[in-house]
């Protein structure tokens, strides 16, 4: 069987709000097991660069 791996994204309003235990919490209820966890704030230029695929859109500069 082969193993497979997300990666989930906590957008920063939900840190703002305590919300990770919770939303870990999910995750787990529905059987994921997390491996790894880290906390990172994007300087503008790492930001524009992981959304570099939607620089064309519209709410691109809302990011």
């Amino acid at each position: 069987m082969a193993i497979e791996r997300t990666l989930s994204i906590i957008k920063p309003d939900a840190t703002n709000r305590n919300l990770t235990g919770k939303i870990n919490a999910k995750f787990e209820e529905a059987g994921l097991r997390i491996v790894a966890q880290k906390r990172i704030h994007l300087t503008k230029a790492q930001a524009g660069k992981f959304y570099e695929v939607h620089a064309e859109r519209p709410f691109y500069d809302e990011l």
